[in-house]
């Protein structure tokens, strides 16, 4: 039955078998990193994604990449409240679980580990704690999730529920640079010990790293700013040491984007030049593909140029090119992979409604998709073998007093 469907499937690319790192996937199909603030206050990951993360791994795809996870608790690493950690014994013996459930799928898992900068929640910050950033800058933006009426209701928040906006963030220092390069190094290292298949490293969607990547945030006039091939150099330092950690056998890659968390529509200036001096950089570094995040992979917001940016990066650098953005249909990801923009897709939100997203695209019958609710992020659907009878959600104690939800020393 598995050749007939692999022969009549009306996308044999994107079904097709492909190498990454020391791992044979099934097909092309990736579980792209999902923000759900699931995991307990400490960050120690839940029974509930256990169940989560193994249901996806059910329905067909061929590699799992986990929500992102901080890797140390020092230099305002933490992102967000109810984020999973990869930090200490406790949340690594949590995350095996999570590796047990989705490998006893027959489905690899990896785990994105990312340092916030400067858009840290203030309520994941010690007192006193200052964000870091590549320069010193403050985001405009405003921490996800915590002011919509729907995303209130949602979670079960109840009112006064403020808008918590973000501090100002100081630069990082060369010497504190090097020690955010140990922090991943250390988390994925916690990572091994938990079963994962290999790291994700975020330098995408706003993150510490995309901040040193980004011209409009990056004004340093050191070895980390000021060019193209400066301003990616601390990702690929964070890689390296990785590397170092982990072995040549695991699987890195590295995120990016031209948009974040408190610029939606950002784009970097210089678009696909600037795109194709970043991938030339990336040309030697220690990692086994690129993976671009994006709201419309063949949308690179450049006037003077309509090539896809994931494409430019994956010739720039000769590595792999997992694609991400606007892929929800099976003719979506055929066309990323035929038109030399991707080696595979990353698929985020059809998978929060549609757990089998991929055994129904291989299908090629017709489906009527549910509209993506954020409702889903909260409640997907789970794999009870894992989570019942448990509670399977509980809503956070997210007490809008700085006071009483601060993270303690």
């Amino acid at each position: 039955m598995e050749a007939v469907l692999a022969n009549s499937s009306p996308f044999p690319t994107l079904f097709s078998e492909t190498k990454l790192g020391g791992q044979t996937l099934k097909n092309r199909i990736v579980m792209a990193p999902l923000t759900r603030q699931s995991a307990e206050d400490d960050g120690t990951p839940t029974d509930e994604m256990a169940a989560y993360y193994a249901r996806r791994a059910r329905g067909g795809l061929a590699m799992v990449i986990t929500e992102g996870a901080y890797q140390t608790e020092d230099l305002a690493c933490i992102g967000y409240l109810n984020q999973p950690g990869c930090a200490n014994s406790k949340h690594v013996a949590a995350w095996k679980k999570v590796v047990d459930a989705v490998h006893d799928q027959g489905v690899p898992i990896i785990l994105q580990l990312l340092h916030a900068g400067r858009v840290a929640d203030p309520r994941c910050l010690l007192e006193n704690e200052q964000p870091v950033s590549a320069s010193a800058t403050h985001s405009a933006g405003a921490v996800l999730y915590t002011n919509s009426d729907d995303e209130m209701h949602d979670r079960g928040l109840q009112e006064p529920w403020p808008l918590v906006t973000f501090p100002p963030a100081r630069e990082l220092t060369i010497a504190e640079i090097e020690k955010v390069a140990d922090g991943f190094a250390e988390g994925a290292a916690r990572g091994m010990e938990a079963g994962f298949d290999g790291v994700e490293i975020h330098a995408a969607n706003g993150y510490l790293l995309y901040q040193f990547v980004d011209q409009t945030q990056n004004h340093r006039t050191d070895d980390y700013g000021g060019s193209p091939e400066n301003n990616i150099r601390a990702a690929i330092l964070c890689c390296q040491r990785v590397r170092d950690a982990i072995g040549p056998d695991k699987i890195i890659t590295l995120r990016l984007s031209q948009d974040g968390v408190d610029a939606f529509d950002g784009a970097w200036p210089g678009g696909v030049e600037y795109a194709r001096k970043i991938g030339a950089a990336l040309k030697d570094a220690p990692i086994d593909a690129l993976h671009w995040s994006s709201f419309g992979w063949d949308d690179n917001r450049d006037p003077n140029s309509d090539i896809p940016l994931p494409q430019v990066l994956r010739e720039a650098s000769g590595l792999p090119m997992i694609t991400n953005g606007g892929i929800s249909e099976g003719e979506h990801g055929e066309k990323a992979l035929t038109s030399g923009s991707a080696d595979m897709v990353a698929v985020g939100r059809p998978l929060f409604a549609h757990p089998d997203w991929p055994h129904i695209i291989r299908s090629g019958e017709p489906y009527n998709w549910i509209e993506f609710d954020r409702k889903y992020v909260m409640k997907p659907s789970y794999d009870y073998s894992y989570g019942y009878p448990l509670d399977l959600f509980v809503p956070p104690n997210w007490d809008p007093d700085f006071e009483n939800v601060r993270r303690k020393p």
